[in-house]
């Protein structure tokens, strides 16, 4: 009969020896491409400024009847090229859009792939890429399939900071950060204390590059308010629900939205800039709000 101590040591062992087997088995899933993992971030170099600006959405809403799916080639005279398939979402994998995916693929054989979202987990066994993840993932399938490299699209917060802070001060994108998720979570009632929600809103949404320690308390958020919205009722009393304050705070909020696309786009010069064939797909709406955009920058590409 087994001593305690020993009966410890035992079991340790055989869970030690269960969580090693279960993590191989695991990598080995993932190494496979049995298991999906989340697409990574493209690092990108350097935000882009572009002579066209990418089209807004107020803008956009006077073309919104354009055609579904919106794509188009567009091309470099000496690197690379970007191939655009903006879908209307989809997550039928009967569906027409997803057999336009496959055929441009297969005829333009891209060497890098950008997807919208971040996915998530999938096991292929039981999971349809296309069921679980719409056109992103059949792009991540056929990406696995040819062994191409694949990334998401979507900037990091960070990134994200670095294109607000060409448009706007510190301070204000700082305050911006802080508030946003406070009224953003208004609509479903008010906090029992405001002001230790910001506090936490302010230590965890403004910790990054350019903005960091700009905005450091919520008496300094009190006298931003009240010095740039001194007829507005109190930031703890407002919601996002019906818009934001009218002014800066509103266009910063437009501005966010429009961020992403500047992002992508950013990321598509650089892999164009560097010879690759992009494969892209995103919903219509992006794909034709960057187009101009895309047309214009990529010409100056030698």
């Amino acid at each position: 009969m087994f001593s305690k101590p020993r009966r410890a040591i035992r079991i340790f062992k055989i869970l030690t020896g269960t969580l090693l087997v279960v993590s191989l088995l695991l990598a080995i899933l993932i190494f496979t491409g049995i298991i999906w993992r989340s697409p990574g971030y493209y690092k990108v170099s350097g935000i882009q400024s572009f002579e066209v600006p990418i089209m807004n959405m107020n803008t956009y809403d006077s073309f919104a009847n354009h055609r579904r799916p919106y794509i188009y080639q567009v091309s470099t005279a000496n690197k690379g090229s970007v191939y655009v398939l903006g879908i209307e979402h989809t997550k039928d994998s009967k569906n027409h859009q997803i057999d336009s995916i496959q055929r441009i693929w297969q005829s333009y054989q891209p060497t890098v792939a950008l997807v919208e979202g971040r996915l998530g987990f999938l096991f292929s066994w039981f999971q349809h890429p296309v069921s679980m993840h719409g056109e992103s993932g059949a792009t991540v399938y056929l990406s696995k399939k040819y062994n191409i490299p694949f990334y998401t699209w979507e900037p990091e917060r960070q990134n994200e900071v670095d294109i607000m802070l060409q448009k706007f001060s510190p301070e204000k994108v700082a305050l911006f950060y802080s508030l946003r998720p406070y009224f953003s979570n208004f609509r479903f009632g008010k906090p029992s204390n405001p002001d230790e929600q910001l506090k936490e809103y302010i230590q965890t949404r403004t910790d990054y590059k350019g903005i960091r320690g700009i905005v450091t308390s919520v008496a300094q958020v009190d006298s931003i308010w009240k010095k740039e919205y001194p007829q507005l009722k109190d930031w703890r009393d407002t919601s996002d629900e019906y818009g934001w304050p009218e002014g800066w705070f509103s266009e910063m909020a437009n501005y966010s939205n429009i961020t992403r696309d500047i992002h992508m786009c950013s990321v598509i010069h650089e892999l164009v800039a560097k010879g690759e064939n992009v494969f892209i797909t995103m919903g219509s709406s992006h794909a034709f709000r960057i187009e101009q955009t895309l047309r214009q920058h990529l010409k100056r590409i030698q």
